[in-house]
């Protein structure tokens, strides 16, 4: 399980969360990827995920489709140019003004793991930073992927995190019957 020493594994962040997952990516502006490059970066990486390509980096303020193991994900997309008043704030370098946010459902395991995988590698190939609030870290391009691949492992056997959106259930009787 991946966890951070003296802290809570990240898997109990999700577990307990109710709403969403954010992160966001940090890069210089002229760093930023096409969708196919990142797609290609994605598969070189050996990631089951693939996401839409059809999209324009710097427009887009909304729901990015993605696929994980065959399944359908995404997560909320959203590119900003920070101020260094912002970055700052953030206590982001000022190299990197370019914030990509990545907002996912903390309920439906093929959203959390695109938005961690698509993260990861944006990070590694704009040799970006990740930010993970929730946890209170960040990952640097050349660690990201690991981060990636060990979140990754650390939800592929983990029952609690449902698949799809589907919360698990312990009531042995059907939801139509509370009616």
């Amino acid at each position: 399980m991946w966890f951070v020493e003296g802290r809570e594994p990240l898997i109990a962040i999700v577990r307990r969360k109710q709403m969403s997952y954010d992160l966001s990516v940090h890069l210089t502006t002229k760093r930023m990827p096409t969708p196919q490059e990142w797609q290609t970066s994605i598969a070189r990486h050996g990631f089951p995920l693939r996401i839409d390509t059809d999209f324009d980096v710097t427009a887009l303020s909304g729901w990015l489709p993605c696929e994980y193991q065959g399944k359908e994900g995404g997560f909320e997309y959203r590119y900003a140019v920070l101020d260094n008043q912002e970055l700052s704030e953030l206590e982001v370098p000022q190299r990197l003004p370019c914030m990509i946010s990545f907002s996912a459902s903390a309920r439906a395991r093929e959203e959390f793991l695109s938005a961690v995988i698509s993260a990861a590698v944006l990070a590694e190939i704009t040799e970006g930073l990740v930010v993970d609030p929730q946890e209170g870290r960040s990952h640097e391009s050349t660690l990201a992927i690991r981060w990636a691949k060990d979140v990754e492992s650390s939800f592929q056997h983990d029952r609690t995190i449902p698949r799809c959106g589907h919360q698990p259930s312990n009531a042995s009787t059907p939801w139509w019957k509370f009616w």
